[in-house]
C-alpha cells in the first residue's frame, strides 16, 4: 500500500475479509430492487445478505476505506487481469492494448466527507497507475452517470438492453481530477 494512502486492499484470501466486503457490497446495492440489469450481472446471495460480480477475486484488486471503527466506509473493484469482462455483459468491448483495467463497482456506504471520497478516489487512481495501468473502464446507467463524469468519466459508447440505458466510460487514470479541482478551488478561494 502507499504510505499515508486513505485506502487498503482487500485480502481476498482471507474469506472473513471477503465476507464483510460482500455484505457491504449487498447494503450499498440492495435498495436497487428494480434495477434487472444489475440483479442479472451480479452474484446475489439474499439469504445472506452477499453480493458479489462475477470476476474472479484472483484478477481483482479491491480498495477499501474503513470508517474509525472499521467498517468498510467506501470500495473500488478493479478487474486487473481482462481475462473476463464485466462490461462484456452488456456487449461492450475494451480496446486492445495494455495498461487497461476496468471498475467492476464502487460504493460508499458512510458518511464521509467530499475531502475523504476524493482522497480515496485519487490514492486509487495513483496506485494503479503505479502499477503501469493508464485506462480504466466501466459501465453505468443513466442515473448515476453525471457523477461519474464528474469524476473524469467520460462515454465511450452506451447500449439499451432490455429498455434500460448503459453506458461504457472511460477514466483516463494518468490525470488527477480530483487534487487538480481542489487545487482550483483552493487558489481561488486565497484570492
Amino acid at each position: 500500500m502507499t504510505p499515508n494512502a486513505c485506502f487498503e486492499l482487500l485480502d481476498a484470501t482471507d474469506p472473513d475479509a471477503v465476507a464483510a466486503y460482500e455484505r457491504s457490497f449487498y447494503d450499498a446495492f440492495a435498495g436497487l430492487t428494480t434495477n434487472r440489469l444489475i440483479r442479472w450481472l451480479w452474484l446475489w446471495d439474499e439469504d445472506k445478505r452477499r453480493l458479489a460480480t462475477r470476476i474472479p477475486y484472483a484478477d481483482q484488486l479491491i480498495y477499501l476505506q474503513r470508517t474509525a471503527d472499521g467498517r468498510i466506509a467506501a470500495a473500488l473493484a478493479v478487474n486487473v487481469a481482462l481475462r473476463q469482462l464485466q462490461a462484456g455483459a452488456f456487449g461492450f468491448r475494451l480496446p486492445p492494448g495494455d495498461g487497461l483495467c476496468e471498475f467492476l463497482t464502487v460504493f460508499v456506504n458512510a458518511d464521509h466527507d467530499l475531502k475523504s471520497r476524493h482522497a480515496f478516489w485519487s490514492d486509487t487512481f495513483a496506485d494503479l497507475r503505479r502499477r503501469g495501468l493508464h485506462s480504466a473502464y466501466a459501465t453505468t446507467a443513466r442515473r448515476p452517470l453525471l457523477l461519474y463524469r464528474r469524476l473524469g468519466g467520460i462515454v465511450a459508447d452506451s447500449a439499451t438492453i432490455e429498455t434500460e440505458e448503459r453506458f461504457l466510460l472511460h477514466f483516463t487514470l494518468t490525470r488527477d481530477y480530483i487534487r487538480r479541482r481542489d487545487s482550483a478551488a483552493a487558489a481561488a478561494a486565497a484570492e
